[in-house]
């Protein structure tokens, strides 16, 4: 099994051994990897776009792909990589990966539908897992760049739903934290000035959540 971390720096976890860095090749294979990580599947001419603007660097792709599979498996052989050819392009082998990313948006889909106290726990775990920015150690070419804001706003939306289901549920030191939280990421924020003013009034009525609660959603 393969771990890929995206958020904080770009690691592969496998075999008990960490990937990151130079380990990876240089700033191309980490960002083909990147890409396959978020993606699951790209064509050729996706990457090439991507990474130099047009076609014309097909040659590249492959050996920066090589250089890769060398990387992630050094005795492996090609055919049985964990990255794989498809008509047109590559994939990661998905069975065989897991990415932070993707275990982010499971948990922020898992907490749809519960219960304040029951979305809580999912909530939290997102924000705990996505609380460093998105490849922070890839050069910022601009796909990365617009990959990591929108990632930062799904946080900010997580926290801030996790703060206003703890405020439901009465649990008001963990809304205040997590209003914190929200305003440190976004600091401009209303809703996260409105949670924390709410979680605020709510404790000075002595354990009145349901009139911050209330407060709030006005």
């Amino acid at each position: 099994m393969y771990e890929i971390q995206l958020f904080g720096r770009l690691e592969v976890r496998t075999r008990g051994v960490r990937l990151s860095g130079s380990d990876l090749g240089g700033a191309e294979p980490r960002q083909i990897l990147a890409l396959l990580a978020l993606h699951g599947e790209m064509r050729t001419s996706e990457l090439t776009e991507l990474l130099w603007g047009g076609p014309g660097h097909e040659d590249k792709v492959e050996g920066h792909l090589s250089l890769l599979r060398h990387r992630l498996d050094p005795g492996g052989d090609a055919g049985d990589s964990v990255i794989t050819a498809t008509p047109g392009g590559y994939a990661l082998v998905a069975d065989r990966v897991r990415v932070d990313v993707a275990r982010f948006d499971e948990l922020v889909a898992a907490a749809s539908g519960r219960t304040a106290s029951r979305a809580l726990r999912p909530l939290t775990a997102a924000g705990h897992l996505a609380a460093r920015p998105l490849l922070e150690d890839v050069e910022l070419p601009r796909w990365a760049a617009e990959v990591r804001e929108r990632y930062r706003r799904r946080l900010v939306e997580a926290v801030l739903d996790a703060g206003r289901r703890a405020l439901t549920a009465g649990d008001l030191r963990t809304a205040r934290c997590l209003a914190e939280q929200v305003l440190e990421l976004d600091p401009q924020c209303p809703m996260g000035r409105a949670l924390a003013d709410a979680a605020r009034a709510a404790g000075e009525a002595h354990h009145e959540p349901a009139h911050g609660t209330a407060a709030f959603a006005a």
